[in-house]
């Protein structure tokens, strides 16, 4: 996947999802989305998810249009193109 950061200006970094795994959080049950950063620079990024955050997710997914557009990519889909030095 490609990663825009309005930290680093029109750098666009490679990452890809490491893992996902079911947390507490605040003793509420979450899950912890760990994206790993490896080009230009390496960043660990975790992101805790709800339940709130997981239906807002599985709103837009099911829009028609990007339900169909998923199963393309899965079918279809390759590899993005590395981003350009910048």
């Amino acid at each position: 996947m490609k990663v825009n950061s309005t930290g680093l200006g029109k750098t666009v970094m490679v990452a890809h999802f490491a893992d996902l795994v079911a947390v507490e959080d605040g003793g509420r049950p979450a899950m912890r989305l760990n994206i790993e950063a490896t080009e230009p620079v390496h960043w660990s990024i975790k992101a805790t998810v709800g339940g709130d955050d997981l239906r807002t997710f599985a709103r837009l997914f099911l829009r028609p249009a990007n339900f169909f557009y998923v199963l393309k990519l899965l079918i279809a889909g390759s590899k993005l193109d590395h981003p350009e030095s910048r």
